[in-house]
């Protein structure tokens, strides 16, 4: 039998809308030489169905664990995996067809422990394109740093590294993913970035509240790591967890960005016309 070289870890909670898309990315990656581990913290939805729906596909296994925790839920992922690497991604990404094919050649090629891929919105939200591009700049720059920061949960490790640094703290309220990635960086590893095969990252968060809500939540986390130099173990704003909380309307919703682009196209429009009259 084939030693296995992915593992992908998914941690869910209430997924039914999103989860099916990322396995069906998965399911058309010309790299096949993986599995996937589903750990679910709990779902009241048909999160569960649709993983056993997607077994006669795919090698993939469902855990149900208690944890309604998403470094608890890596870390069991990480526990029963059978890969040489861990690829962790959340249930609301999206990858495409090559992503694993590239990852291989790129892990072959530059060798490492800990990989990060680029981010880049979807086409239908492009207009945070430049915003994506600058953070995955001011990340891979961070690695420079006192504190290091990382690309949201899409991180790709070696499975024996990951069990020696302890895998991701349980403990942490948010910012598990930064954590890791600094905790990583002080073993002596250095973080190498995946800039030709980029996740695609939701934007669910930021458009269910709102992007001022959003980015205020980040930068007040952020400061706090920066400034503090700390770790965040308590709660220090409401951060919901579960698919359960998007919907259809959000995604219909505008955010700010795409008004303003909106009403600035409704003007070069007018003077158009005013112009050619």
């Amino acid at each position: 039998m084939k030693k296995i070289y992915f593992s992908i870890i998914i941690p869910t909670l209430n997924e039914e809308f999103f989860l099916p898309k990322i396995l069906f990315d998965i399911k058309r990656q010309k790299n096949k030489n993986l599995e996937i581990l589903i750990i679910d913290s709990g779902s009241k939805d048909k999160t569960k169905e649709i993983v056993f729906e997607y077994k006669k596909k795919l090698n993939i296994n469902f855990y149900q664990i208690n944890k309604k925790n998403v470094a608890s839920q890596r870390n069991f992922g990480a526990s029963n995996a059978k890969g040489d690497y861990l690829i962790f991604l959340d249930a609301d990404s999206r990858i495409q067809p090559s992503f694993l094919e590239k990852v291989e050649k790129f892990i072959l090629k530059n060798k490492g422990l800990v990989f990060i891929p680029y981010v880049k919105p979807e086409k239908k939200d492009i207009l945070y394109k430049p915003l994506f591009d600058l953070a995955n700049i001011l990340v891979e720059f961070s690695q420079k740093l006192p504190k290091k920061f990382s690309l949201g949960g899409s991180i790709i490790i070696e499975k024996n590294f990951f069990k020696l640094i302890g895998g991701f703290n349980e403990k942490l309220f948010i910012s598990e993913d930064h954590e890791l990635i600094e905790r990583a960086s002080d073993y002596g590893v250095q973080i190498k970035f995946i800039k030709n095969s980029p996740v695609t990252f939701s934007l669910r968060r930021i458009k269910k509240e709102g992007e001022i809500k959003f980015f205020y939540k980040y930068f007040i986390s952020s400061a706090r790591r920066i400034l503090l130099n700390e770790e965040i173990t308590k709660k220090i704003y409401d951060y919901q967890m579960g698919g359960q909380i998007y919907n259809d309307k959000i995604f219909n919703k505008k955010t700010t960005s795409e008004i303003i682009s909106s009403y600035l196209f409704k003007i070069r429009k007018l003077l158009r016309k005013f112009l050619s009259s």
